[in-house]
């Protein structure tokens, strides 16, 4: 591809794709800041995203795949075994760069790999034909394996309890997230067999199309809604965050991706985007939820989130 090409694609994602993605935050951004919608609304909108939007765009989606082929498994481990070493790389790094605590060290760690996949990179995703089976794919690795071990990591050491007891514990919890339970229900429905009834799959379509445009409002309307960040507060820590996570993941997923053989276009773009999203909204509500490393992982949130702009873009013009 030359420079021209590059050029002309690289706009025609922009105005295309990431231009209307982004419009969609800024409308929630705007409503915030001229109190039309409050932080409560901003809650009770990511609580339908979260808990029945996206869930039924997830088991719509994956209900009718057809089972999974060599290359969603090769997808599978290429980001799941990568992104679980540059998890650890940012923990080690953290407590030897920042002499941060386990905990703190574990929501550093959890904010250099969690990305904005159900927020943002899905709505984009499923605009892309042929990226929202990998997308999916990787977003069921992410939240049985990613966020089981950002759990492991940021919670409190509980030295009474057994090595059992506590391996138990992680594996449970992925299993209280209704976006797994949803994917894996249906995954569970196609390879079984089982035609879900039109009448269900319309309902279920209906409700999976706000999911999109609503998580980003909600998105937008969160930031307008936080108190001003500092990003000069956390300082060498974002900058730790930021360099990891749009930068070392990206870059080594993709490698492995390249490595394990996987050529098929849609699926190098869906990991692309997968890997260049922003950190997640969901680890400042965990890093909440501890106490733990806040201020500098919604600092992380709203650093990365303006440079996803460019390498949203970027992805797109690309492989899109």
């Amino acid at each position: 591809m030359d420079a021209r090409c590059f050029g002309r694609g690289f706009m025609s994602a922009v105005i295309d794709v990431a231009l209307p993605v982004f419009a969609v935050i800024g409308v929630g951004f705007a409503a915030g800041r001229f109190n039309l919608a409050g932080a409560d609304d901003a809650a009770a909108l990511n609580r339908f995203v979260f808990r029945f939007g996206f869930p039924a765009a997830l088991f719509a989606l994956m209900s009718k795949a057809t089972g999974l082929g060599g290359d969603d498994g090769l997808l599978a481990l290429s980001y799941g075994v990568t992104a679980v070493a540059v998890m650890g790389l940012a923990y080690a790094l953290a407590r030897r760069m920042f002499n941060l605590d386990p905990q703190d060290a574990g929501a550093h760690a959890f904010a250099s790999v969690l990305g904005n996949a159900v927020f943002l990179g899905l709505p984009i995703a499923l605009g892309v034909e042929g990226w929202a089976r990998p997308f999916v794919t990787l977003m069921l690795v992410e939240g049985i394996v990613i966020i089981s071990v950002g759990a492991v990591l940021m919670a409190p050491r509980d030295k009474s309890a057994s090595g059992a007891v506590a391996i138990g514990q992680a594996l449970k919890r992925p299993l209280t997230n209704p976006l797994v339970l949803a994917a894996l229900a249906g995954f569970a429905f196609a390879l079984l067999g089982i035609d879900v009834p039109q009448t269900v799959r319309a309902v279920l379509d209906l409700i999976a199309r706000a999911a999109g445009p609503v998580g980003l409002f909600s998105l937008g309307l969160f930031f307008a809604t936080r108190a001003r960040l500092d990003l000069r507060k956390s300082g060498g820590k974002t900058l730790a965050i930021v360099a990891v996570k749009m930068g070392v993941l990206p870059a080594a997923c993709f490698a492995a991706l390249l490595l394990a053989g996987v050529d098929d276009p849609a699926y190098r773009g869906a990991l692309a985007l997968f890997t260049v999203v922003p950190t997640a909204v969901g680890a400042y509500v965990i890093a909440s939820q501890h106490g733990r490393y806040i201020d500098e992982t919604a600092s992380a949130i709203a650093a990365t989130t303006l440079l996803s702009l460019a390498t949203i873009s970027a992805v797109l013009a690309i492989f899109a």
